[in-house]
Order: structure tokens, then C-alpha cells, then sequence
């Protein structure tokens, strides 16, 4: 087999190792639960980076991860006091999210470096 065919079919499997259940999933219940699952699929891969953007504009912000029955919340700090959750809890407040967990635990969000480009534009 020629190389780039191998690196095809590693390419092929490994996506379909990653996107195989939500495909089983679109097949057996339809479009629409389908679509609804992969909007949570989504949200939910994305809600602790979104947590830690909202953090990282906050004077003393920090992540504490929690969870709300099986559905994990990232809940945002500034300071002491919680601020928001990621996704939103629509059962229970944000200090009932919190209650038994070690606060020591938060996680505050690295700081990012900007990048200076490699090659310096010249004028012309």
C-alpha cells in the first residue's frame, strides 16, 4: 500500500473511533435526536474552555469542576465568591452546586503569551 493511503485509512479509522457513535446515533433514532445529541456533544466539550475564557477576565478568576447529578458543571470563581457555571444549572444555585466540595481544589487559568510573528514585514 502506497504511504499516503496508509496515513488515509489511519485517518478514516481514527474518525470514525471519534465520530462512530454519534453516526450510530443519527442512523437509529432519526435527524432530530441526532442533531440534539450532537449539540451536547458539543456544548459539552467546549464548556470548560468557555469557563476558563470567563476566568481569565476576572480580577482573581479561578475553575472549580463539579457536578450537578451526571451532567459536569464548571463553576467560575472571582475570588471567593462564585460567579457563574458552564454549562448553566437550571435545578440548583450556584452555592448548592458548591457545598462539599474542596474549594482548595479551583483552577485558575494560564496566562496567555502573545506570539511576536517569525518574520518582520518590511514596507514597499
Amino acid at each position: 500500500m502506497a504511504r499516503g493511503k496508509v496515513g488515509a485509512v489511519n485517518n478514516l479509522v481514527k474518525l470514525g473511533v471519534k465520530y462512530g457513535p454519534i453516526v450510530y446515533e443519527a442512523v437509529k433514532h432519526g435527524k432530530e435526536p441526532a442533531r440534539e445529541l450532537a449539540e451536547r456533544q458539543v456544548a459539552r466539550s467546549s464548556a470548560r474552555r468557555r469557563a476558563l475564557e470567563h476566568a481569565h477576565h476576572l480580577v482573581d478568576g479561578s475553575v472549580l469542576t463539579v457536578f450537578d447529578g451526571d451532567q459536569r458543571l464548571f463553576v467560575v470563581f472571582n475570588g471567593d465568591t462564585p460567579v457563574a457555571s458552564h454549562p448553566t444549572s437550571k435545578k440548583k444555585t450556584l452555592q448548592a452546586l458548591i457545598d462539599g466540595y474542596d474549594l482548595d481544589k479551583r483552577v485558575r487559568p494560564t496566562p496567555r503569551r502573545r506570539m511576536a510573528p517569525r518574520v518582520k514585514r518590511t514596507g514597499g
